[in-house]
């Protein structure tokens, strides 16, 4: 096989960009597991199999990867190197190249092949290195999986109205970014408090699917949100710190106790419904979402504050 390349050089690292079909990139590639193979430059990951029918759904429903696959020929003499033509020629032997990046991507590939050949003929970008060893295979897989840093599912959601053929509901995955930074800022008055599938068991905090359902009337196409140009995740997140931040102010120290409702699902819920219908016309009318804002229009004192033992079995919209 032979193919057309570019050079670029990073560091101390010769990289060649070039573009393969789907059926000659799993042809070529292979996984080096780490902890499983011994070779040089072995620092993959146990491949995740629903992530791998995820991604085969993707490419059989019309999608494509525009990111780079990038792999290593650790044996120099499997690939030719042709400077003059700026071309490379793979020997004829299967798996010559180790996959660094992209691993699902490519077994994605593999089943949706077997559904449907064409998918074969698509072409993605790669992106070859030769001879790196396993410390650089190693900074390579670092760089992408920490530095580079994946963008919350969500935003998304910010180019709404750019997608052609919508047709999947994106506020479930703002509402789990939002309670993921509720859960994470340490501003946050639900730091910590999200109860996320497989974390440990405590008392009080929310269930993530029962937060998520509160936040779909704020973050859904045409909500709450929407309809007062509140689209961004940074500002949705920020508005409903500080609208939290101003009710812990009234609890004080007693917001981290159990007998704080708005430690539960369901106070949770009533405090977006009130925050809805009330509370976010207002600060609109004010242009003005900031905690100020918010603890103005708040009417409670130390004497009135709402216990979890007055709302016991009661539902957030009772």
């Amino acid at each position: 096989m032979k193919v057309s390349y570019l050079q670029l050089k990073h560091g101390d690292i010769d990289y060649y960009l070039c573009r393969m079909s789907c059926k000659n990139l799993i042809n070529v590639s292979y996984v080096a597991q780490r902890g499983v193979s011994e070779e040089q430059g072995a620092v993959q990951r146990i491949l995740n199999k629903s992530r791998i029918s995820s991604i085969a759904n993707y490419l059989l429903n019309g999608g494509y990867f525009p990111t780079n696959i990038i792999l290593n020929v650790i044996d120099d003499s499997k690939v030719e190197i042709d400077t003059q033509t700026s071309t490379l020629t793979f020997s004829d032997e299967p798996h010559v190249a180790q996959l660094l990046d992209g691993q699902h991507r490519v077994a994605g590939m593999r089943e949706a092949i077997k559904v449907n050949p064409s998918i074969g003929d698509i072409e993605f970008p790669v992106l070859l290195a030769v001879g790196l060893s396993t410390s650089q295979c190693a900074t390579v897989f670092v760089s992408i999986n920490t530095e580079q840093k994946n963008v919350p599912k969500s935003l998304i959601y910010d180019l709404y109205g750019l997608v052609e053929t919508p047709n999947r509901d994106y506020s479930l995955d703002r509402g789990r970014d939002i309670a993921e930074s509720l859960n994470k800022m340490e501003e946050s008055p639900y730091a910590g408090y999200v109860k996320f599938p497989g974390s440990a068991r405590f008392k009080g905090g929310i269930q993530l699917s029962s937060m998520v359902n509160s936040l779909r009337a704020l973050v859904k196409p045409q909500g709450e949100f929407e309809k007062f140009q509140i689209t961004t995740l940074e500002r949705q997140t920020k508005i409903l710190v500080n609208y939290f931040t101003a009710l812990q102010y009234y609890y004080d120290k007693k917001w981290y106790e159990l007998t704080n409702p708005f430690l539960y699902g369901s106070g949770f819920s009533a405090a977006i419904e009130v925050l809805i219908n009330k509370i976010l016309p207002y600060c609109y009318s004010k242009r003005s979402f900031s905690i100020e804002t918010f603890k103005s229009v708040i009417h409670l004192t130390k004497e009135n504050l709402p216990l979890q033992t007055d709302v016991k079995r009661t539902s957030g919209e009772e």
